[in-house]
Parts: structure tokens; C-alpha cells; sequence
């Protein structure tokens, strides 16, 4: 059998700075008017690959306040990391159970380090992440970003992979022709490219959502085979997932309810975050502006989650053989691998019927009629 190489994010975590990195990060919220108290429920630690909670995760809060996680015999605790590196390291040094990251921080390892680590659920179900330039600006075409400083929202981020794989399919040379700044999320992240410290952004789309609550006028740059690859998803070492299949299943399949649920009542999934994660309801700008601002992030997410129609199909959480394919193309090609690989090396669809067993339209229907109490 091959030795799994040293660089592999198992064994090259500092342990004592991935755990700094969680506790400046901090946890979830409270838990007041929701039905997630029980006894004898198992603790699941996910770690969620952005700042702090937004109205994009609001999946999340929804399982929690509704109990879908409590039926599940689960109570969930999330912790935020700078990135998806960040979070996917969490999970291979055994300090927290699933993490949520993008394909490109995770198919390195899990390819060419052979790393445990695999997704186990499709969970934005078409590519997030695009560059955006302000519309005025210089930038017209690809060639234009040479020599130009690109903002992520920080320098371990998922988002910095896929934007040099996008660029050297471009012709571009990453590496040399452009500089990554760290520039944080929202206003932060906008300010920079105002203020002309960065002249491009690689993020994703509930932060240009954010950002055009504030103003912004963006312009998007976003590569064909882009548009072909998944993104954000659920993922856990396959020792977990062997050891613990139902915490899996429920996981998954409460996060597909609440996607559900949020998808058919989006103010109410909003207040449930507010309750939740208190500090999500910002004080001092007004209640209508808020609920507005939050709900045109959800609606942007929303078209991703739902691409495809998983509700429909009943295939929440799956992999698609394309996406894949997709997703080996594209590595290979931009160098993100060395080699082409296949579906096992990178995700499982083992768990997709638990996924999807229970009736979609009936909590469709029970959330257009949900008004939230408090």
C-alpha cells in the first residue's frame, strides 16, 4: 500500500494554530425560543468557512430554531474559520467533525496527498465565486487584471485557489502576474477596492449580494468551465463517516429540510437566524432594510442550492457524475492536480437516499403558511 505523503493536511496541521484560529473565530449563537434543548442528543462540531453567520447559511439557523437537527438526535455547534483551509484542517486534526469548504481547498489533499477527507454533500449545487471588478473601472477583459492586486478575504481562503486556476486558464500566470490582498468581507472588502488598495475582488455571491446593499456597482468575470463546477459543500474524514453513518445522514438530511423550509419562507428563515445568532440582527438600521438586504442575499444563494431542482429530483447532497468530471478537467488543466481522478477521491454519494427521505412538499407547504412567533 502507498504511504500517504507527509504534506497531507493531516499530518502537516500545527495543531496549536488551527485551534487559535477557532477560538478568536468563536462559536454559534443561542438558542432561545428554539427547539434544540433535549437530553441524549449527540454534539456535532461543523466548522462553517466565512467570518461570521450571514443570511447565506441561513439553512442552518432554520434546522436549529425548527429542531430538524434535535429529530435527528443531533445538536449542532458551529464555529467560524478565515477560510476553507482553516476548516478543512479542523476536521483532519480532529477538532471538529464536518467542515464546510469548497471543492478546490479540499481536492489537493484529498487527490494528491490522499488525505481522508471527503464531501458528502452537494450543497451549493453550481460555482459561487466569481471576480468582480467595480463597473467603471479599468478592467474590461481578462488580459486587464495583469499586474493588478486581487482582494480575498483572507490569504487561506478557497476562494484563491479557484481564482488561479481560473487564471491560468486564462493565460494568465498567477503566481507573477498577480498579488493576493487580504481584505476581509462586506464593507471592508468594498472600502478596498473604493479606496483603490486592490483593484479586483474574488469572493462569492452573498457578499457582492452584500455589497450591492451598500451601493455597489459590480461587473463579473466568470470562466465557462467555472460555471460547470459545484461548489460549497459538507465534508468529514471517511473514519467518521464509517464510525458515525446516521450523524451523517441526519446532518445531511436536516440541512436538506431547512433548505427547504428557507427556500419557501425566507423572512421567517431570517428571523430565525436573528434568534439564533443574535449579532446577525444588526442594531440601528431599519427593520424593513434589514429583512430586505438579508433576503436578496438568501434569494442569490438560493438559486444555487436549488440548481437543478433537488426538491424535485430527490437528490439533495448528490454529486453529479459531470460536476465531477468537471471539477477533474478543470484541476488538471489549470494545474490545481497533477492528474485527472474519480468521484470516490474527492466525495461520496453513499448517503443521498437518507438525504432525501421525507416529503418535501409538505414542508414547502407548512413554511408559506409559517408566520414566526419569536
Amino acid at each position: 500500500m502507498r504511504r500517504r505523503r507527509s504534506g497531507s493536511l493531516a499530518f502537516r496541521v500545527a495543531l496549536p494554530l488551527v485551534a487559535a484560529a477557532l477560538v478568536a473565530a468563536g462559536c454559534g449563537g443561542g438558542d432561545s425560543g428554539s427547539k434544540e434543548k433535549g437530553e441524549n442528543l449527540r454534539t456535532v462540531k461543523v466548522a462553517l468557512a466565512i467570518k461570521a453567520m450571514n443570511s447565506s447559511f441561513a439553512a442552518i439557523p432554520v434546522a436549529r430554531y425548527l429542531g430538524y437537527f434535535k429529530e435527528e438526535g443531533l445538536k449542532v455547534e458551529t464555529t467560524f474559520t478565515p477560510g476553507s483551509t482553516q476548516a478543512i484542517q479542523a476536521v483532519a486534526a480532529g477538532q471538529l467533525d464536518i467542515a464546510a469548504p469548497v471543492p478546490q481547498s479540499l481536492i489537493p489533499d484529498a487527490v494528491t496527498n490522499r488525505s481522508d477527507q471527503r464531501m458528502f454533500f452537494n450543497w451549493a449545487r453550481s460555482q459561487v465565486a466569481s471576480f468582480a471588478v467595480e463597473d467603471a473601472g479599468p478592467i474590461r477583459g481578462w488580459q486587464d487584471f495583469k499586474g493588478k492586486k486581487i482582494g480575498a478575504q483572507s490569504l487561506g481562503s478557497g476562494t484563491i485557489p479557484l481564482a488561479k486556476a481560473l487564471l491560468r486558464e486564462q493565460g494568465l500566470d498567477p503566481d507573477k502576474d498577480v498579488q493576493f490582498v487580504s481584505v476581509g468581507l462586506e464593507a471592508a472588502a468594498y472600502h478596498a477596492m473604493q479606496s483603490k488598495r486592490i483593484d479586483a475582488l474574488m469572493l462569492f455571491d452573498s457578499q457582492y449580494a452584500a455589497m450591492e446593499n451598500l451601493g455597489a456597482k459590480l461587473r463579473y468575470f466568470n470562466s465557462p468551465l467555472g460555471k460547470r463546477l459545484f461548489s460549497t459543500g459538507f465534508s468529514a474524514k471517511q473514519s467518521f463517516m464509517q464510525a458515525n453513518p446516521k450523524v451523517i445522514e441526519g446532518f445531511g438530511r436536516a440541512m436538506a429540510k431547512a433548505n427547504v423550509f428557507a427556500t419557501a419562507n425566507p423572512e421567517a428563515a431570517i428571523k430565525m437566524m436573528y434568534k439564533i445568532y443574535p449579532k446577525t440582527n444588526v442594531p440601528g438600521v431599519p427593520e424593513k432594510k434589514k429583512i430586505a438586504d438579508n433576503k436578496r442575499i438568501l434569494a442569490l444563494r438560493t438559486t444555487y442550492l436549488t440548481s437543478g431542482d433537488p426538491s424535485g429530483h430527490k437528490n439533495w447532497g448528490s454529486f453529479p457524475e459531470d460536476g465531477v468530471k468537471a471539477w477533474s478537467d478543470f484541476s488538471v488543466t489549470t494545474k490545481l492536480t497533477p492528474s485527472a481522478f474519480k468521484a470516490d477521491q474527492i466525495v461520496t454519494n453513499q448517503f443521498v437516499p437518507a438525504f432525501n427521505a421525507f416529503d418535501a412538499q409538505q414542508i414547502t407547504n407548512a413554511a408559506k403558511t409559517y408566520e414566526f412567533g419569536g
